[in-house]
């Protein structure tokens, strides 16, 4: 009973590390009771273990699946719980994973540098595997008050701060377990060294060119009146009217949420008039979303506009399984297909491009690093990522999705703009500091001077190198310790 409840204390500690709770300190030592349990199990009991600390975790961070799932995607409660069930044990199997293989590292006085290591694969592999990769709630995503350390996000990612956060629950456990002190000191002197350089480096950011005035509007639509025919009129109204403020304001870019025309623009033209009559009649540029309908396909896409004339526009690449498409379709739709019913079945675009020198990143596409920098490498100079959060009401998903989509602003050292329908929308510093904010269930408008920035990071040069050396520490471990112990049997 006691090693349940060690493991089931693991999985509580690294959940509350992440909103709602926020207790980010905890990310420090979430693992320890887990690695406790390693001692003396055997393989299947170290999984187990894992297993469950893991199930626990993810319970407590993605809980509002199944609250989705039941208001939107037309499902009982006792379908969605099931189904909510079957992702929590599949995710689970990653603190599995890594607590089997942590066993077998754990006892060796370099376990402060490769434990991390295995973790850190497997959140590269969560990151691409299955559809197309679920990277949430990464474990270096906790650290985000920790403005100073999670500079360090533009030379490895969030994966490093990851496997950072890992070393210290593992050289704490070397301390504890073992009474061994070189590894706590070389972890707090790594610590230590990162938040120096990170607050350094947060007053010396790469020189950025001629600022923009930034409007970022927020309409406030609860998602069950949202697609209602006669919600279309009001929707737009207010859109028009926070669009006027912003531009009396100075703005010289609006920027609106995800399909915040919830028309299809340029195909629907009882509203399409509108929305070109208010670019027509400003000088500033608006960045609008609507769903849209090309070739037999539909999109989710985000329009470009300026002084009544298409600029340019980007269609969703990256979309969310079970949400705005189903997989292995032909299998599951009988079951699941009321799932997309909200949204419609769209389809992925090919090609990342930013319209002009705008990176531009709709909802989830924001929780995938790649994206980002594709975006910047070839030629965004500043992001937007238009969501539509609603989806999870006052749940904590909204808090969850900003604090990712935070640290693309980091990693690529660009301004981010944020507009969510109904919250939380904000304006993000290149430090990964939120300089403006709209709460959730409010209306208003923010602005800020962003300015553009050429200047491209290591992380967006070469993406999750260090992770991968990092990740290959254990494999290489195991292959020193295989060739130290053949050359002692041949001794013998």
């Amino acid at each position: 009973m006691r090693r349940i409840v060690l493991a089931l204390t693991a999985g509580v500690l690294y959940a509350v590390a992440f909103p709602t709770y926020n207790l980010w300190p905890l990310a420090w030592v979430w693992a320890v009771p887990l690695l406790y349990l390693l001692d003396g199990a055997r393989p299947g009991e170290r999984f187990l273990y894992g297993m469950a600390s893991g199930f626990v975790a993810w319970a407590g961070i993605l809980y509002w699946i199944a609250y989705v799932m039941e208001t939107y995607g037309g499902m009982g409660l006792f379908p969605a719980a099931l189904l909510l069930f079957a992702l929590l044990l599949f995710l689970s199997l990653y603190f599995g994973a890594f607590a089997w293989a942590a066993g077998g590292l754990i006892h060796s006085r370099w376990a402060f540098l490769t434990v991390p290591g295995v973790w850190v694969m497997l959140e590269l592999l969560r990151s691409y595997v299955p559809f197309s990769g679920f990277p949430w709630m990464l474990a270096g995503y906790s650290q985000f008050a920790f403005t100073p350390l999670i500079q360090i996000a533009e030379i490895g990612g969030v994966y490093l701060i990851s496997g950072i956060v890992l070393m210290g629950n593992v050289a704490l456990y070397q301390l504890i377990k073992r009474r061994e002190y070189a590894p706590l000191l070389a972890g707090g002197v790594l610590v230590a060294a990162c938040v120096l350089w990170g607050s350094w480096r947060m007053e010396n950011l790469p020189v950025q060119g001629d600022p923009i005035k930034a409007a970022v509007v927020q309409a406030n639509v609860p998602q069950d009146q949202k697609w209602r025919p006669e919600m279309v009129a009001p929707t737009v109204d207010t859109y028009e009217r926070l669009t006027v403020t912003a531009v009396e304001q100075g703005a010289g870019l609006v920027v609106w949420p995800e399909t915040s025309c919830p028309f299809y623009l340029f195909r629907q033209w009882e509203y399409t008039p509108r929305i070109m009559d208010l670019s027509r009649s400003h000088d500033a540029r608006l960045l609008v979303g609507s769903p849209a309908f090309d070739d037999g396909r539909h999109y989710n896409r985000m329009w470009l506009l300026e002084k009544g004339r298409i600029e340019g526009y980007y269609d969703k690449v990256h979309l969310v399984p079970f949400g705005e498409y189903l997989p292995l379709a032909h299998l599951i739709e009988p079951y699941f297909g009321s799932l997309t019913v909200g949204v419609g079945n769209f389809s992925a675009a090919e090609e990342v491009e930013p319209i002009g020198d705008m990176g531009v990143l709709i909802c989830f596409e924001s929780v995938f690093p790649g994206l980002t920098r594709d975006l910047c490498n070839t030629g965004a100079t500043y992001l937007v990522n238009a969501s539509n959060d609603a989806w999870f009401k006052t749940w904590a998903t909204p808090e969850q999705h900003l604090q990712m989509a935070s640290f693309r602003a980091v990693e690529s050292r660009r301004w981010l703009l944020r507009p969510v329908n109904h919250g939380i929308s904000a304006i993000v510093s290149p430090a990964g500091e939120i300089v403006e904010e709209i709460g959730l269930l409010k209306e208003g408008v923010v602005f800020a001077d962003i300015a553009p920035i050429e200047a491209k990071t290591l992380y967006t040069r070469f993406g999750p190198l260090l992770a991968f050396v990092w990740a290959g520490v254990p494999f290489l471990c195991v292959i020193l310790r295989r060739i130290g112990s053949s050359r002692a049997s041949l001794r013998h």
